[in-house]
């Protein structure tokens, strides 16, 4: 079995897949030296490309890196095909669940007019002493309840958050939160928590799920936090409310174009942070990530069934 890695997630732990038997392993630095490998590839690990999937004829299965799939949409050969989908969900769940209260406590702490006030040797506390605010007792409202809102989940029960939960699918219970609400409850979530999270995967259905109806449902002085993918937030309509001063604050691990275009309105939109698509970054899920790709090359070497598997037209 051949397999090609097209990713650097999790290179630093490639060696844990030395010990595979009958196993050759090839890396590929560049898009055309992906390509020019991939003629007797059985499996990649990384976000092919349709370039790479054609170039691939004996391909039968692709690890993803991500635990974000949606690039298969855009390759109707690959939907089409037997190939097999897997992703690494369940390895940015710690990652995630941490950087999501970072960024939750960045807001209701003020951090980033304290560090404003850091550039400027300022030492003024009285705007801050009257706005800084607790988080205990607050809801928090996850929307997708996979991998990752279940590690935000489970981490916010130690800060006292009352929790509730939205799905498009049926999903099993968890003990972290106290209701778990099919997607027709959307309007519901929104009008209830104090804290929005967006963990859901981006596929046509999500694409701009919450735009300005859904965003002036949010309660007054609300929070929103977005760590899955962008486009299931409308940014045009994020700026508005957030200009409108109806939210208390938000916060952006993703955008609909990444890098985020430098002459983007949500640069300058009032009470929103920004970081650069590192919420899934640590040492440890990039070992996780390996780790998943190792077990599952196992599996897949003695036909059993493969972790993650992913619904090639669901997209998730």
């Amino acid at each position: 079995m051949k397999l090609l890695l097209t990713a650097t997630e999790g290179e630093a732990y490639f060696d844990l897949l030395n010990d595979l038997p009958d196993l050759e392993i090839v890396r590929a630095d560049s898009p055309a030296q992906a390509l020019a490998l991939a003629a007797d590839a059985d499996v990649i690990y990384g976000l092919p490309t349709a370039e790479l999937v054609a170039a691939a004829p004996r391909l039968k299965w692709v690890q993803s890196s991500s635990a974000g799939v949606e690039y298969v949409a855009g390759i109707p050969a690959l939907v089409a095909s037997d190939v097999i989908i897997t992703n690494t969900r369940g390895a940015h769940g710690p990652s995630i669940g941490e950087h999501t209260f970072g960024l939750l406590l960045a807001m209701t702490r003020e951090i980033p007019m304290c560090l404003d006030q850091q550039r400027q040797h300022l030492w003024d506390r009285n705007v801050l002493y009257r706005t800084a605010r607790e988080i205990q007792g607050l809801t928090m409202g996850i929307i997708g309840f996979g991998a990752i809102g279940r590690g935000i989940a489970e981490r916010a029960v130690g800060f006292g958050l009352n929790l509730i939960a939205l799905d498009l699918h049926a999903v099993d219970g968890s003990p972290f939160v106290d209701e778990i609400l099919p997607a027709s409850r959307l309007d519901e979530l929104l009008g209830t928590a104090d804290i929005v999270v967006v963990t859901a995967p981006y596929t046509p259905q999500t694409h701009h799920l919450i735009g300005s109806t859904k965003l002036a449902r949010m309660r007054e002085n609300a929070y929103l936090i977005v760590v899955s993918r962008g486009g299931i937030v409308d940014e045009a309509a994020l700026v508005t409310i957030l200009k409108s001063g109806h939210l208390a604050g938000a916060a952006i691990d993703v955008a609909e174009v990444e890098p985020l275009p430098a002459d983007s309105p949500l640069w300058d939109a009032p009470r929103l942070l920004i970081t650069p698509h590192l919420a899934g970054a640590s040492g440890p899920k990039e070992r996780r990530c390996v780790e998943v790709l190792k077990e599952n090359l196992i599996r897949f070497a003695h036909g059993d069934p493969l972790l993650n598997m992913v619904d090639k037209r669901l997209g998730y």
